[in-house]
């Protein structure tokens, strides 16, 4: 070791190599940082400040409600593709028979009749965001990757849910605002 000016130097030069590493795993660490704040995040939100569920996701996904029709009270399946952020679309609905609000028109899409003997529309509808109130009686439930959730039992009857996609820095800026 050299001593110069009452300062010691490292003749391999560890001290600047560190230093180098340090910097680059500091690149890297804000690399995965940014990537990982812009992973799409799906949102299950409730009115009136109640937990919001979240979960990650990314454009192709699907996700979709399950119900008791509350007139025909026969199964509904409504099915939704995850196109990015704010953009949903509804791709088919699968229902036993026919009942208020169901769709029945050859415009809204196409027919299809299904093995276990169910009407199977095909649609392409555009969402930004859904938004459903839960019902006892309808028995709501959220599944994305086969987890399923409970919308009455997370947040009781009568309240209003909205399921959305966005980008996972926009969640956790609404939960500092919060």
């Amino acid at each position: 070791m050299v001593v110069q000016s009452g300062r010691t130097s490292n003749f391999f030069g560890v001290r600047p190599f560190f230093k180098k590493v340090f910097i680059a795993a500091l690149v890297l660490l804000a690399f995965f940082l940014v990537w990982y704040a812009r992973n799409l995040v799906l949102v299950l939100e409730p009115e009136g400040g109640l937990e919001r569920q979240s979960m990650t996701t990314r454009p192709g996904d699907e996700w979709y409600l399950t119900y008791t029709h509350s007139v025909q009270r026969t199964p509904v399946w409504e099915y939704f593709r995850v196109n990015g952020a704010n953009d949903q679309t509804m791709t088919h609905t699968v229902y036993s028979s026919l009942g208020v609000g169901l769709p029945y028109a050859p415009s809204e899409g196409k027919y299809h009749w299904s093995k276990e003997g169910r009407f199977d529309l095909e649609m392409n509808r555009p969402f930004k965001s859904v938004k459903l109130r839960t019902a006892v009686q309808a028995m709501h439930k959220f599944v994305h990757h086969g987890q399923v959730y409970d919308l009455c039992g997370l947040y009781g009857q009568g309240t209003l849910v909205e399921v959305k996609v966005e980008p996972r820095y926009q969640l956790w800026l609404e939960e500092l605002g919060a």
